[in-house]
């Protein structure tokens, strides 16, 4: 590839997180490969500011993140972060859940309403984690009762009349995600990209993004070389798009991208 300034843009659950362990042991070799090139790891995740904080600083990046699929941009600063909200908080968007309820006749169990223990069982994430988890700004997960799908048709139906309201609903690894049609992933993976144009003048931005769920297609669409990796069914979503897909699964699936890439 060209002389570039490259930035990487990863999902976490599923991708550079184990989807059943949260562990990240098998990207750390991808993640060793960034750094010794200089390369910006931007995490970019559903997951809430608190949880992707903590991550974040376990992996010690200093590159911004996104999290709740869009609904906010943390930039660090020294030993803090300097946080963008974007779109509705979840005050406005629970007073919105009748626009959703009127085309989802489902019963449907939202993570800002289960306990600490629920959400623990319903993830196999640890009670400490689990709590962070509730912390929500912009958005709204939730899962349907007894473990319904919603079909890619019927989600087209959803968010054609939510788009009309400013909203709209995607599916991540665990849960369907109810926002700010502003909120996502793609917008603010572009934002970021302008972000480092105007860091590095003259230099090529170069953009790759690794995901693994619908909720990552708006992100995979904003990049220049976008990765699918394989999933615990060893199998890839449907895009309608060009997209490079790994042979392995989740965070092995990281590493086999960014080997790719830059090895």
């Amino acid at each position: 590839m060209y002389d570039s300034i490259y930035i990487v843009f990863s999902d976490l659950d599923g991708t550079l997180l184990d989807y059943h362990t949260y562990r990240y042991d098998e990207a750390l070799s991808g993640i060793a490969i960034l750094r010794e090139r200089s390369v910006p790891l931007i995490l970019v995740s559903s997951k809430t500011f608190p949880e992707m904080a903590k991550i974040h600083g376990a992996l010690k990046l200093d590159s911004p993140l996104v999290f709740e699929n869009g609904g906010g941009i943390a930039f660090p600063e020294g030993s803090d972060f300097t946080i963008e909200y974007i779109g509705d908080d979840v005050n406005r968007l629970r007073e919105k859940l009748s626009i959703l309820r009127e085309k989802i006749p489902y019963a449907l169990r939202f993570l800002n309403d289960m306990s600490v223990e629920e959400i623990a069982a319903e993830t196999g994430l640890t009670r400490d984690v689990a709590a962070l988890s509730r912390q929500r700004e912009t958005s709204m997960p939730f899962v349907v009762s007894d473990d319904r799908i919603i079909s890619r048709a019927e989600m087209e139906r959803v968010n054609a009349h939510l788009r009309e309201h400013d909203l709209w609903l995607t599916r991540g690894a665990r849960f369907y995600h109810f926002s700010s049609l502003i909120a996502n992933k793609g917008d603010s993976v572009r934002r970021l990209i302008a972000y480092y144009g105007d860091r590095y003048r003259g230099e090529r931005v170069y953009s790759i993004a690794i995901g693994d769920s619908e909720n990552d297609i708006p992100m995979l669409m904003a990049v220049d070389m976008p990765y699918l990796v394989r999933r615990t069914d060893e199998r890839a979503i449907a895009v309608d798009f060009d997209v490079r897909k790994t042979r392995s699964i989740g965070p092995a699936g990281f590493t086999e991208a960014i080997e790719s890439l830059f090895l």
